[in-house]
């Protein structure tokens, strides 16, 4: 709203001593459209009530109160008043004192018309320049809390004294939270790549220059957010000693380079696979053909067995190979991904029980619907469980997790995995692999659902994060842990 549209409600007080001169001047005001006070004592415009007062008229030399105290005290009250003194003379030194009190203007008495006129003028333009000043300030304030970065300002201890909402979404955290722990932001790096953010911060510390790092932070539920973390250049001024930086999320990307990347060499695993599938299907039929035959002549040598054994092995291999390459009959629709998850936790719940492995599952309500064959992810997710279950312990502890990133939605599987430091993540996709107990599967039917299927390594155990496209929008809404019994 501009203020000719409301200025006849700004507050005006008007303090002098001399009555004809307070009451005349407040009228005149009254007569531009302020809404004005006329008090002939400081300490009665002190004590006024009402709406915070955006101008005053201040007379300097008063018996009560002295003009220059009286202003002090004005700008104590309402930091944001303006002031202007009125003076018979006017006094250079007094002058000075009510510039360096804040003083807007002075007027010196007796006033004309005009120079009443000029002052108001200047009171209107100072008036706009603050609006305009306080819009843009807004507008500023807008556009960082609300730009899809998160956006954080550092201390030299690391500790935040500034972080934007988008810590929210991104992280699970709200900015006051971020803000009350020291070591908040060290904390939610991954920790394989501390080291590299605290080496890049402590060189921008030190530099003036912007320096780019990429990172992993850890989500509230505890999954990984991919970014880039990028400090601002710091100012030259003296005694600036805080860093100002962003943290973009490429999640996305990163999953979107890995499926490419995949699917380039699962092309390759295709054609090697049929070239080798037929040059061998025909000599391995005829082998175990003719095994077959021995050891119904021969049945007392055991080398015709290892022969026929090995060839079934190979035919089965071979038909692995087939089944994975083929392309599935795949029809998404938009999906709870977390009720086809809990269907079949429900139903594999008595063998994991038998089993005696612990199982915690943490489903973040109002995520949005993913799209997914509900055939296909039933299996995926099916298999996915018994090969937990094979691959724990007795006693051991199964974490599930359903959560949204970017354009996906997503459900994880936590679980400590014997010779984890052995094991290649990549070669666990890959048919020819006899362990996994149907993983390679799984990456094939999410692949062929639009979706990337990934394994990481986190301390002792093996996590493994099935990421399909999401459908409909986001419900914000906290998680809520659900144990199985």
């Amino acid at each position: 709203m501009d203020w000719h549209e409301h200025y006849h409600t700004l507050r005006t007080l008007v303090v002098d001593d001399d009555p004809v001169v307070c009451h005349a001047l407040a009228g005149a005001l009254a007569d531009a459209g302020l809404a004005a006070e006329p008090h002939m004592r400081g300490a009665d415009a002190l004590e006024a009530e009402g709406a915070p007062p955006v101008l005053a008229f201040v007379d300097v030399v008063m018996p009560d109160m002295d003009g220059l105290d009286l202003a002090a005290r004005l700008r104590e009250k309402w930091p944001g008043i303006e002031l202007v003194f009125v003076s018979g003379a006017a006094d250079s030194a007094r002058v000075i004192r009510a510039l360096q009190l804040g003083a807007s203007d002075y007027l010196v008495k007796p006033y004309t018309p005009e120079a009443l006129r000029l002052c108001l003028s200047r009171f209107h333009e100072r008036l706009a320049l603050r609006r305009r000043a306080a819009l843009a300030e807004r507008r500023y304030a807008a556009l960082i809390q609300n730009v899809p970065l998160l956006i954080f300002r550092l201390r030299e201890d690391l500790s935040l004294e500034f972080v934007n909402r988008a810590v929210q979404p991104m992280l699970g955290f709200s900015p006051e939270e971020a803000t009350a722990s020291d070591s908040w932001l060290s904390s939610r790096v991954r920790m394989k790549d501390r080291g590299r953010v605290r080496k890049v911060l402590a060189q921008a510390f030190a530099s003036h220059y912007p320096l780019t790092v990429q990172c992993r932070m850890v989500h509230r539920r505890g999954f990984d957010v991919h970014g880039i973390l990028k400090t601002m250049p710091r100012s030259p001024e003296p005694g600036a000693n805080a860093l100002d930086g962003v943290f973009m999320d490429i999640s996305e990307r990163i999953y979107l380079e890995h499926s490419r990347v995949m699917d380039e060499k699962l092309k390759t695993i295709g054609a090697i696979s049929e070239e080798v599938a037929h040059e061998i299907r025909n000599p391995l039929m005829s082998i175990g053909g003719f095994a077959r035959r021995l050891s119904a002549k021969a049945p007392d040598f055991p080398e015709t067995e290892i022969i026929l054994r090995e060839s079934q092995r190979l035919e089965k291999l071979l038909e692995r190979i087939k089944g994975y390459l083929n392309p599935m009959d795949v029809h998404s629709v938009p999906l709870s991904l977390g009720a086809v998850l809990a269907a079949a936790l429900e139903r594999l719940t008595p063998g994991l029980d038998e089993a005696a492995i612990a199982v915690q599952a943490l489903f973040a309500p109002g995520l949005p619907e993913a799209m997914a064959d509900p055939g296909l992810l039933d299996r995926v997710f099916t298999i996915m469980l018994q090969d937990a279950a094979r691959a724990l312990t007795s006693g051991g502890s199964l974490n599930i997790r359903t959560f949204a990133t970017g354009e996906s939605v997503c459900a994880s599987f936590d679980y400590e995995l014997r010779n984890l430091r052995d094991i290649d993540p990549e070669r666990l996709y890959l048919p020819y692999e006899d362990g996994g107990f149907g993983l390679p599967n799984c990456y094939s039917m999410v692949q062929q659902m639009g979706g990337v299927m990934t394994m990481t390594r986190e301390g002792g155990s093996a996590v493994f994060t099935v990421s399909l496209p999401r459908s409909g929008a986001r419900l914000e809404a906290e998680p809520v842990w659900l144990p199985l019994a």
